[in-house]
């Protein structure tokens, strides 16, 4: 459970550090993950990368509503 939740802390840190990159510059960004202690590379593939980010978001199955 604790590898859990530390996965979902580093997921929202990653999006936010995104989000950063967008309005605030990607070396603000880059400096918010250093600050964090997670590695420059998750947002520099999603960033150098955004058609390969943008699939892996997508519903692999459809629901049926």
């Amino acid at each position: 459970m604790p590898q859990r939740r530390r996965d979902e802390d580093s997921a929202v840190t990653a999006e936010y550090a995104f989000f950063l990159a967008e309005t605030r510059g990607l070396r603000f960004a880059l400096d918010y993950l250093d600050s964090c202690h997670l590695p420059r590379d998750i947002l520099l593939r999603a960033y150098d990368q955004p058609e390969r980010r943008r699939k892996g978001e997508r519903r692999r199955h459809h629901r049926n509503d």
